[in-house]
């Protein structure tokens, strides 16, 4: 073995090193720094449109824009028919035959299918136009981006309208928490129980580190639960923008976007929820993730424009640290592709103090384990659906890392389908006929 090949894996080690402590310091900071409490103004007198985008959602569409109304009487729900090939679209128009305050946009082929950023361009264009003719103050119309899964906790419309309260506040994100559909524990349904749980767990810790960015003004925005003001996507279009890029991950580059427009534009977390399915199926699982992956992958070219904009060190750091995420987890795949490697030819990269690789497993133990805690103690759980979230874990983690390769190869081959995630009906429901019976 070379020295030059020695120094190229101490070298991988070293870099995967530094990774990790970067992991811990910003995992540590979620965990022990608590939620800054805001104050905002009285809440404002604001009107919510719901805006869905659709593609082959005849399976849960119906139930998602009837809970909505349910939910929120007062508020618009658009649906975006994205050239459906199933029945969405005769679902919401039978719905808009009963209930005035549901409408659909169609979308049709050759324009149609392009992804979900321009879909919603699109729709929301259309809606800015009805608003200006109707003589609508858009800084008081807010746009509440929702999945056709998505569905909405109470408090969440009264929670945003206190945000939007002030003036300077041009976006939100709702928390984001997991529908169970695999309600019993069989050989078949394990993983996919392990699966969806792990997702919630997931979503859990996204709300500490959400909570940690609103102290750096670097919100990140989901797609699902995504509230914008009006006036600001009003504004994007004037000026020639796109309010969501057309990439694949057109949720978080709309918040860049938001960021990047204005220095005093902020961005509010909601501790309110959005609920959605999981996936309980590791294919769709695997799918979806190399696509968040890829499209974080495709926001690269932000980094000039961030490190040149007005906006607070921390922030820029912290937005840089997510969109590098996929180009430094290369530094973790190729290490572990390079293990062969170094059995078959005795070759060792960095070689750390056993003191050393012990302190390193314990943080991490340590870390998993309070998270673990704390979800345990939200959710009041027993000590065996502890010990299997405790057994999940590993099993979540390798399927995060298969979908790595995938999300590479997809960028790097050039392939930029919209490869969006399946629905299924969720237990208790009853599944939508196709004769419209």
């Amino acid at each position: 073995m070379t020295d030059a090949f020695r120094f190229f894996l101490t070298l991988l080690d070293l870099a995967g090193l530094i990774l990790l402590v970067l992991y811990f310091v910003q995992m540590g900071l979620a965990a022990v720094l608590p939620a800054r409490r805001l104050r905002f103004p009285a809440p404002a007198a604001l009107k919510f449109t719901f805006v869905i985008p659709a593609l082959n959602e005849g399976l849960v569409i119906g139930a998602t824009v009837e809970t909505l109304r349910a939910l929120a009487p007062e508020a618009q729900v658009v649906v975006v028919d994205d050239a459906s090939d199933d029945d969405t679209g005769r679902v919401v128009q039978a719905l808009a035959a009963q209930d005035s305050g549901v409408s659909l946009l169609r979308r049709t082929l050759p324009q149609a299918r392009q992804g979900k950023g321009l879909a919603l361009n699109w729709a929301v264009q259309q809606l800015l136009n009805r608003l200006r003719i109707d003589g609508a103050d858009l800084t008081r119309e807010i746009f509440v981006i929702v999945d056709a899964d998505g569905r909405i906790t109470p408090e969440l419309l009264g929670e945003a309208s206190s945000a939007f309260a002030d003036g300077r506040v041009m976006g939100a994100q709702a928390r984001v928490r997991i529908r169970p559909s695999v309600l019993s524990l069989a050989p078949r349904t394990l993983s996919g129980r392990m699966l969806e749980q792990q997702q919630d767990m997931e979503f859990f810790i996204i709300r500490h580190l959400q909570h940690l960015r609103q102290r750096w003004h670097s919100v990140g925005l989901f797609g699902n639960g995504q509230f914008m003001r009006a006036s600001y996507v009003h504004e994007q279009f004037r000026q020639g923008r796109l309010a969501w890029p057309d990439c694949l991950l057109e949720d978080f580059a709309s918040g860049v976007e938001m960021r990047l427009a204005a220095p005093d534009h902020r961005m509010i977390f909601l501790d309110s929820a959005v609920t959605q399915q999981g996936l309980p199926d590791l294919r769709r699982f695997i799918r979806q993730r190399a696509r968040w992956t890829q499209g974080a992958m495709q926001c690269l070219g932000y980094l000039p424009r961030l490190w040149s904009a007005g906006m607070p060190w921390l922030a820029r750091l912290d937005l840089s640290y997510f969109i590098l995420g996929p180009w430094l987890n290369a530094v973790i795949v190729l290490s572990l592709l390079t293990q062969p490697f170094r059995w078959a030819f005795g070759a060792h990269g960095l070689i750390l103090d056993p003191l050393v690789s012990a302190l390193i497993t314990g943080v991490n133990v340590v870390l998993q384990l309070q998270w673990v805690a704390r979800y345990q103690r939200e959710h009041r759980l027993n000590t065996g659906q502890v010990l299997f979230t405790l057994v999940s874990l590993p099993v979540y983690g390798f399927a995060l890392l298969l979908s790595l390769p995938l999300a590479y190869w997809n960028h790097f081959s050039g392939r930029r389908t919209w490869d969006k995630s399946s629905r299924h009906v969720e237990p208790g429901e009853a599944v939508p006929s196709m004769n419209g019976d």
